[in-house]
């Protein structure tokens, strides 16, 4: 009997469940709700070629800076590899020098042999040019007495002997001419022949003999390079600012060349319009009922029954192994379509946190770039922020750490205070306030370079012809493909202001040097300008004068900003110099300096609002940026930075916050490498200096 039950109940139970099931899908689907968690931005620190973990500077949980070393693999072989390298170029660059020398000393030797040769033979040609000049002068005496002696034999009257004697004097001295003339055309043939072989001579015979060691050593300088990337790429960093979230490898163990030796994650994913996006968990059935466009109610699985209002972004293309996170079972994977879903409004929400997701089954009333009102928000989550304005640059990420190299810190301190790209060079060049150390190349002329992705160069780029300088503030380019430099002009903590920090100066850039062509003392020209001319400039004091901003400007010159001194209505000033020439060459008045206009601005410092200053400023594309940090407050523990638009002179208006920098100081901003955006650096104090890039206009 309970056999006969089972074949009777068993069928129906089965199909009973399939149909629950099914209906249970269908109804999660169109009015119930399915799983979902907020995607996170997640990076993989991984190695970039086989080697072995030699330490792990952090541990999960551990919060990170973008820049900061993660792990660090063993760098033993290419340390020997660098060695070797170094003490290869060092021979080279010996052979180089005693090749270059052997070189001139054989020059020199056989020029001198040619101008002996040459000098001999105008001597000598002198000697036959004499020669047959007095055998001519006797040949016509002789001449004339032959006529005459003639007459005379004729008549009886002479010997004829005196005749043969006078016939084979002139025959002697006809021959000691044709002889002189004779050897002065083999001198003269000689003399062109040394002639020809001095030009002969190549002016660059040293360098086309050093050309296949110049070409080694080139060669090895590449291999140093190479390596030293590699050496660089040692030390696993973190992409970006973030939590870490495991550490798969340890110390002593071997990484493949792109395992994963950390990972990292820094926030949630974001859409174009700035709001977070949710991972549904469907399959392909359940991916198949829904579209992009519908709307969706999103309500946080833990702290709260508030309800999101959000729209689906999109639906993926491909059937794919779901994210662990979906499997119900750990053990069985699932597979489905993912689907993307974006919240209506920008919210903050926590990667990872889960969501249970209702689909409505109609379109949201969302339309893409149109800002909606917050929803009501989660326990969990924190105020929802501003959309940002689509038509002024936003930044592709927060402030990078630069990537400074060791060798670099051990030789100079790096401040970055301004930078400018320069497609001479295809790098960044940036100014740094301090160069050198304290007991070696302090206050050095070297400007730094940097690539596109923020890597600053091993070696500074020495500017040629160029004293001490300090305090270098600010960088632009010139008309003729060289860059202005400029220092603060301030007086030093001592109350000094050593020529160091009034240095303006045009710097000549070429692909492999830095020549300065003219400098000048600007604070010392303004001081002896007189109390006019700075009255005019809006300076009442010179001693709290201090210059930090320059940028070039398509009407000609240069716009110079100040730090200081700061109106306490007007606010900074703005200098335009139309001719920045003059200023070189020493004359302030035909450099027509004069006061371009002035720029209220306010900052944070030490949790209140104090004036800003200068420090540094932008004209692009017709409008001006400035950067600006606190003036008038002695180093203060704390400050946010700003970016600020400037209004036309002929559109006079307050200035407008774009952007600004919570516990930061922007110190220079320039147009950036691809000509699409800017680039602004910070400056971070002991910390790693800082740098990012952003779009203008934003798109």
């Amino acid at each position: 009997m309970l056999m006969a039950l089972r074949r009777r109940v068993l069928p129906w139970a089965v199909w009973l469940g399939a149909m629950a099931t099914a209906g249970w899908l269908w109804w999660g689907v169109n009015v119930g709700s399915a799983r979902g968690y907020v995607e996170g931005v997640a990076y993989g620190v991984s190695a970039p070629e086989l080697g072995r973990i030699a330490s792990i500077h952090v541990a999960p949980g551990q919060f990170v800076r973008a820049g900061q070393v993660i792990a660090t693999l063993d760098h033993s072989v290419i340390d020997a590899e660098l060695a070797e390298l170094e003490a290869e170029r060092m021979r080279v660059e010996a052979e180089l020098g005693a090749v270059a020398v052997q070189t001139q000393l054989q020059l020199a030797d056989s020029s001198r042999g040619i101008e002996e040769t040459v000098d001999k033979a105008a001597v000598a040609r002198q000697q036959a040019r004499a020669t047959r000049a007095v055998a001519v002068a006797e040949l016509a005496a002789v001449e004339d007495q032959l006529g005459t002696i003639r007459e005379l034999v004729e008549k009886r009257m002479a010997d004829k002997r005196e005749l043969v004697e006078l016939l084979v004097r002139r025959a002697a001295l006809r021959e000691q001419k044709s002889s002189a003339e004779g050897v002065i055309r083999e001198l003269d043939t000689a003399a062109s022949s040394a002639r020809e072989r001095r030009g002969g001579v190549p002016l660059d015979a040293t360098e086309r003999v050093t050309e296949p060691l110049r070409a080694e050593l080139g060669v090895i300088v590449a291999k140093q390079q190479q390596l030293q990337l590699r050496l660089e790429a040692m030390s696993l960093r973190a992409p970006g600012d973030g939590e870490v979230t495991s550490v798969l490898l340890r110390p002593g163990e071997l990484a493949l060349a792109g395992a994963v030796v950390a990972t990292v994650v820094g926030g949630t994913a974001l859409t174009a319009e700035g709001t977070p996006v949710v991972f549904a968990c469907t399959s392909e059935a359940e991916a198949a009922q829904v579209r992009p466009g519908e709307a969706v109610l999103l309500t946080a699985t833990e702290g709260g029954r508030e309800v999101l209002p959000a729209h689906i972004e999109r639906v993926a293309s491909e059937v794919v192994q779901l994210p662990p996170r979906c499997w119900r079972d750990p053990r069985l994977p699932l597979w489905g379509r993912g689907v993307y879903i974006a919240t209506d409004a920008p919210v903050s929400l926590v990667p990872g946190q889960g969501f249970a997701i209702k689909f409505t089954g109609r379109m949201s009333d969302h339309q893409p770039g149109e800002a909606v009102a917050p929803a009501a928000m989660p326990a969990a989550s924190s105020e929802p922020t501003k959309r940002p304005s689509t038509t002024r640059p936003q930044p592709t990420s927060g402030p990078t750490a630069m990537l400074v190299p060791t060798a670099l810190r051990e030789r100079s301190r790096f401040e970055p205070s301004g930078l400018t790209w320069s497609a001479e060079r295809e790098r960044y060049l940036v100014v740094s306030d301090d160069t050198g150390l304290d007991d070696r190349d302090d206050k050095a002329p070297w400007l730094f370079t940097m690539d596109r992705g923020g890597r600053v160069d091993d070696a500074p780029l020495v500017i040629e012809g160029l004293g001490e300088v300090s305090d270098l503030e600010a960088i632009a380019p010139a008309p003729d493909g060289g860059v202005f430099l400029l220092a603060s002009q301030s007086r030093s903590r001592k109350g000094k202001r050593p020529p160091a920090r009034q240095v303006f100066a045009h710097v000549e850039i070429t692909a492999t040097t830095a020549r300065a062509t003219a400098s000048v003392q600007l604070a010392s020209l303004l001081e002896a300008a007189g109390a006019q001319t700075l009255s005019a400039l809006a300076v009442d004091d010179l001693d709290a004068l201090d210059l930090e901003g320059m940028t070039a400007t398509a009407a000609g010159g240069v716009l110079l900003g100040l730090k200081g001194p700061v109106d306490a209505t007007a606010g900074a000033a703005i200098w335009h110099l139309r001719d920045p020439k003059a200023l070189l060459a020493g004359d302030l008045a035909a450099a027509d300096l004069t006061l371009w206009g002035r720029v209220p601005l306010r900052v944070r410092a030490d949790g209140r609002e104090v004036q800003g200053g200068i420090a540094d400023l932008l004209e692009l594309d017709g409008e001006l940026l400035v950067v600006t940090t606190a003036a008038l407050v002695d180093e203060p523990r704390t400050q946010d930075g700003a970016l600020v638009l400037v209004p036309p002179r002929e559109q006079p208006g307050p200035p407008r916050v774009l952007a600004q920098y919570p516990g930061a100081k922007p110190e220079g901003i320039a147009r950036n490498a691809a000509g699409d955006g800017i680039a602004i650096v910070f400056d971070a104090g002991d910390a790693s200096p800082r740098w990012l890039e952003q779009r203008w206009p934003a798109p």
